[in-house]
């Protein structure tokens, strides 16, 4: 769907800048250089951004750090010029409605839109620095009749999404998450999936050495996310699939992280216990990737023998799981990532949209049923281009409460 989306995209953006040749730079007397280079840099422009997406979809797993950084800055520079155009011609139209209704010449929606544009690239290129790298701590205090109330204040910190193999600046921005999870204090600390881009060894010492740093009470619980099952790997005659998986969750492991795959297990406090459950990435939800058989959420194995009295914690990467788990009454909270809000979240006052609201029912921040919770972050890193627009980079802190009569 995204590949068919750029695809439009392109089309319509090839057609802008026929358009705009058209009624500004062949109209308005511009030299014969000036339109020379308009047409070729947009030529390139356009063509770059096929270029970049056929490498981005075929690019070996051996492919470099500065290769893919590439590839998702040249995808980026064709939205920034894209973007504002289509901006500028369709709201210019109306100058084309005004002169056609009323036989007068307007340039008011013109000028307009030339006005929007320069507005929109300039919150684009916020997005492409500020927006991709400043940090957003969101707090979220619940309370639950079900959790012992020596839990009562218990400190969960979620980060999400890091994709550490395209991640720019990847120690910096590393370093910057762990200091920022560390100040909140947890007891407990989520990674809630897709820790690498691609495959196990973007994992690397130098990014072991940063994460080991997390501490916390109870330790750090993760689950595998779309891009950590490795479905994204173009060749696999050097290592498989499975020994991505395997050597991603033993580099993990090494660190002591707790990595659940269709599991539970148990924190206590005294007498007292919470389950926390991980589900693995589902089978049906897999995008752009080979087949594998290291997917498939398992609910009858995750919590076969975990007790319904007992407060219950979900890591789930995708949060489409969750309609299944109210299904079967399960999770107090679950926890999720994997939509991003595709990087581009807007408001207005209550109002909110982004464009992963037309691929999900829920896409982003907390969703109740009951006394049942969703919360999805936001994500960490970014994926195909080095931006995000209205949702910085986010870590979540949850406060649970022991509710009282």
């Amino acid at each position: 769907m995204i590949r068919i989306a750029i695809v439009v995209i392109c089309v319509l953006a090839l057609a802008v800048d026929y358009y705009i040749y058209r009624r500004v730079v062949a109209r308005h007397g511009f030299g014969r250089w000036f339109r020379l280079g308009y047409v070729v840099g947009t030529v390139l422009v356009d063509v770059g951004v096929v270029v970049a997406l056929t490498l981005y979809w075929n690019a070996s797993d051996a492919a470099s750090a500065g290769m893919m950084h590439a590839v998702m800055w040249m995808i980026g520079l064709f939205f920034l010029n894209a973007v504002p155009k289509m901006i500028y011609a369709l709201v210019s139209l109306g100058d084309y409605l005004v002169a056609r209704f009323t036989h007068r010449i307007s340039h008011v929606f013109g000028y307009a839109g030339t006005l929007l544009g320069v507005l929109a690239a300039g919150v684009m290129i916020h997005g492409m620095t500020w927006g991709r790298s400043e940090i957003v701590v969101k707090r979220v205090d619940l309370e639950f009749a079900k959790l012992p109330a020596s839990f009562d204040g218990m400190r969960i910190v979620q980060f999400s999404d890091p994709h550490i193999g395209t991640l720019i600046r990847r120690d910096r921005a590393l370093e910057r998450m762990v200091d920022t999870i560390n100040s909140l204090r947890p007891d407990l600390v989520i990674n809630s999936g897709d820790i690498v881009n691609t495959h196990a060894w973007e994992f690397d010492e130098g990014a072991m050495r940063i994460l080991e740093r997390i501490r916390s009470r109870y330790g750090v619980y993760a689950v595998l996310g779309n891009h950590d099952l490795g479905i994204y790997m173009r060749d696999t005659i050097q290592h498989s699939m499975r020994e991505s998986v395997e050597e991603l969750m033993r580099r993990q492991r090494q660190m002591g992280w707790h990595v659940l795959v269709n599991a539970t297990e148990y924190v206590s406090n005294g007498e007292d216990s919470i389950a926390v459950s991980g589900l693995n990435y589902p089978d049906g939800y897999r995008h752009n990737g080979h087949v594998s058989d290291m997917t498939g959420a398992d609910l009858v194995t995750t919590y076969g023998g975990v007790p319904d009295s007992l407060f219950n914690l979900t890591i789930s990467h995708a949060p489409q799981l969750w309609k299944e788990l109210l299904a079967a009454s399960k999770s107090d909270l679950t926890v999720s990532g994997h939509v991003h809000a595709m990087q581009m979240k807007f408001r207005l006052g209550n109002w909110t949209w982004s464009p992963a609201c037309l691929m999900y029912d829920e896409w982003s921040g907390l969703y109740r049923r009951g006394e049942r919770y969703l919360y999805i972050n936001d994500g960490f890193g970014y994926v195909m281009y080095p931006m995000r627009i209205g949702t910085k980079p986010e870590i979540t802190l949850f406060v649970l409460h022991t509710k009282t009569e």
